[in-house]
């Protein structure tokens, strides 16, 4: 059975690719405890580059599966969500910098993924977007405080709220992204193999005072959307939307309708 993580570590660069490309990456079980896992295991790593194998950076949750596939239940459910905050505490506590290269899709909790990156680096043909609330979900993975932060309130509620589409060109001009790139792989293992030559230190000590001035009330952010999340989905217009996607097309259709 292919792993639905892999990684790769040389000259003290990370790469972690979300490999389930038949689903365009959409996160199951295994997928994000994939995650958390290569994300725990950064020793001696000064820089980590976060990617999707195939044609997407990574198209969600995948409804089909649901993150709670063994029993349903809420407390299988409550696991998975705190693995999914699990993965933004590691990003943001992580001494070096990390780089999400994104093309494709990046719709839902793979764009909290991404956003959760110190820079991100976007094909100019991506898409993303928060579908959450138009399918009863809610968002995770830190991102009610960190889009804000990023791109003011205003423009956070426009994007979380009305869960549209946007493109990378819009995302580089609010500040989303740090750069479009016709190959954003390559252009984040450029990144990174810069940063990873600057003192570890000071890379650290950059990165964690931004981090602080810009969301000194993370972790309280993290505990609120579990809470909201478990709520949201209880409901049942988030069951039916679940049944729905049970019931829709194979595997390799999927992708645009992932949350």
């Amino acid at each position: 059975m292919t792993s639905a993580v892999r990684s790769q570590t040389a000259d003290a660069i990370k790469v972690i690719t979300l490999n389930r490309p038949r689903s365009l990456n959409a996160m199951n079980v295994d997928l994000v405890t994939g995650l958390v896992n290569e994300l725990s295991s950064l020793n001696g790593v000064k820089a980590v580059i976060l990617e999707g194998a195939g044609r997407a950076f990574c198209a969600g949750e995948d409804l089909k599966q649901t993150l709670a596939p063994k029993t349903g239940r809420p407390d299988e459910l409550r696991v998975a969500l705190e693995m999914l905050q699990e993965i933004t505490r590691l990003i943001t506590s992580f001494d070096g910098a990390v780089v999400a290269a994104v093309n494709g899709y990046a719709i839902g909790g793979g764009a909290e993924l991404a956003f959760a990156a110190d820079i991100v680096v976007a094909a100019p043909d991506a898409k993303f977007r928060f579908p959450e609330t138009e399918i009863g979900h809610a968002v995770t993975g830190g991102i009610s405080s960190r889009l804000p932060a990023i791109v003011g309130l205003a423009r956070a509620k426009d994007l979380l709220l009305t869960s549209r589409w946007f493109s990378a060109e819009e995302a580089y001009r609010i500040g989303l992204i740090a750069e479009l790139a016709a190959d954003p792989r390559n252009r984040a293992r450029e990144i990174a193999s810069t940063l990873a030559r600057y003192p570890k230190r000071s890379v650290a000590s950059a990165k964690h005072s931004l981090e602080i001035a810009a969301q000194a009330d993370l972790e309280r952010q993290l505990r609120w959307e579990v809470e909201a999340a478990m709520g949201c989905f209880a409901t049942p217009e988030a069951g039916a939307i679940f049944r729905t996607f049970k019931s829709r097309r194979p595997a390799g259709h999927r992708g645009r309708r992932s949350a």
